[in-house]
């Protein structure tokens, strides 16, 4: 039966591994190895999935589906890929293997206690990893989930080990005696309607860290992972034919803003990665929204009360609108914050600066003088020019009118001697798509000496939209 099936068209716009301890301290390594990247195209190609959830089992067809083997080969070497995902790209490896986590860490140049975020391809792969044992050094990885994996060479097939499957039959049969109705019985009920509303999707769960997962994923410290399964067909094939669950941050070097196209990619980690895999444009532009609901974070005078440690594709009022205990839902930073929490983070985009061009960002904070905003715009523009600076960007933002057409942003002037760069958006949920790929565009090819970026309400997918930017920017304006 066929339940999802895509088709990618053409983009419409431009390791070995790492010596790399991890421990309770930050550290930072950076890549030894040096590779000649390759990128093969996914454009042409149909994906068509077995089930939406419970079986990543899939056939390819079409002219571009040769990055399916190549990534099966890289990654089983444990190496790092560039993987297209419909938030942005992923540096993916191996996440149960501590030398795989560590190519990731020193490709980005990401700080050793930022953890990172495990990416699954069906519900049975990652049910399966609460079965399995910590792999010891040189061991074959496992299989998992899919009859599309198979050791090099020895064709399709493969599935989880039995004595998983086994074991996973028994704790159903062992949940349904207790009452229950024998479905994924390792995974807290909690999520459970969360996980048949929005996965596939732009959605990041904590859950309890399976014996499997090397501490290295979680920066070093913790009990809990979060786990994503990914809508993207191309990364979830990836993930469904190496049999692997992919650790995978985005695939840019740290600090910049995340990849949204595999030209960024390239830019940020040319000769660190050995393959990216290029899709065409993320459709969703922000990465996931990380969500608590298991955590003691996650409980207030001992009840249960969920929260989103970082904003992204699956909104606040999403969540809500579940009912029951969501309507319970908190934010980290706007309706909570933990010290504890800052220090060893469960999730990353909590302790670290993110998102930063080479130039500075002032982002223009929209308050209860909202109608000022390009009036401070252009004042902060004149006030550049005074100070000598001659190339300025501008992210405006239009906004909708009450019958519905949206009012052109407004028209900003260009000082003398200043050069102006404006690129105009229809609102949040446009800004959420092409902020990192404006950034870039500002600072990498127009090569501006500061970047104003109007900001949005933070309500629906402005909530993600300005996480990303107060992260990116060096100056806040209120307005």
């Amino acid at each position: 039966m066929v339940l999802a099936k895509t088709r990618f068209n053409r983009l419409l716009f431009l390791s070995q591994r790492s010596p790399f301890t991890t421990t309770s301290t930050m550290t930072i390594a950076t890549v030894t190895a040096h590779f000649a990247t390759r990128v093969l195209p996914a454009h042409d190609v149909e994906l068509t999935f077995s089930s939406t959830l419970d079986d990543g089992t899939f056939s390819a067809t079409g002219s571009d589906t040769q990055w399916i083997a190549e990534c099966c080969k890289e990654l089983r070497r444990n190496r790092c890929v560039g993987l297209p995902t419909e938030t942005v790209y992923g540096l993916a490896a191996n996440a149960l293997d501590a030398e795989a986590v560590s190519a990731i860490y020193a490709a980005k140049a990401r700080p050793s206690d930022n953890p990172l975020i495990v990416h699954v391809s069906s519900m049975r792969m990652l049910r399966a990893l609460y079965y399995l044992s910590p792999a010891s050094s040189g061991a074959t990885p496992p299989f998992l989930g899919t009859a599309n994996a198979g050791p090099e060479g020895a064709g399709a097939g493969l599935a989880e080990p039995v004595a998983v499957a086994s074991a996973m039959a028994d704790a159903e049969a062992r949940d349904r005696e207790q009452g229950g109705d024998g479905v994924w019985p390792e995974i807290p009920r909690a999520y459970h309607a969360v996980i048949r509303r929005f996965w596939p999707g732009p959605l990041t769960l904590v859950l309890p860290r399976p014996a499997c997962v090397p501490l290295a994923v979680l920066g070093g410290h913790g009990d809990t992972v979060a786990f994503r399964f990914p809508a993207h067909p191309v990364a979830r094939a990836a993930i469904s034919a190496c049999g692997l669950p992919l650790a995978a941050p985005s695939a840019n070097a740290s600090g910049r803003p995340s990849p949204t196209a595999a030209a960024h990619v390239m830019h940020d980690l040319s000769g660190r990665l050995p393959l990216i895999v290029d899709a065409g444009a993320c459709d969703v532009g922000v990465e996931s929204t990380v969500l608590d609901a298991y955590s003691a974070t996650a409980h207030v005078d001992g009840e249960l009360a969920p929260c989103i440690l970082r904003p992204g594709g699956v909104t606040y009022e999403d969540l809500r609108a579940l009912g029951g205990v969501w309507q319970r839902l908190r934010v980290y930073r706007r309706d909570f914050t933990s010290a504890a929490l800052e220090l060893a983070p469960t999730t990353p985009g909590m302790k670290y600066r993110h998102y930063a061009p080479t130039a500075p960002v002032h982002v223009f904070v929209p308050g209860p003088q909202s109608e000022t905003i390009s009036t401070r715009m252009q004042a902060q523009i004149d006030a550049l020019a005074l100070k000598g600076v001659r190339k300025v960007g501008v992210v405006a933002v239009a906004v909708a009118a009450a019958a519905g057409d949206d009012v052109p942003a407004p028209a900003f002037v260009a000082p003398a001697g200043c050069e102006l760069t404006v690129h105009c958006v229809g609102g949040a949920r446009e800004l959420a798509h092409s902020i990192f790929a404006l950034l870039r565009e500002l600072d990498e090819v127009e090569h501006v000496e500061a970047i104003l970026v109007q900001g949005v309400v933070d309500a629906n997918e402005g909530l993600a939209v300005m996480n990303r930017l107060t992260k990116a920017a060096s100056h806040h304006v209120l307005c």
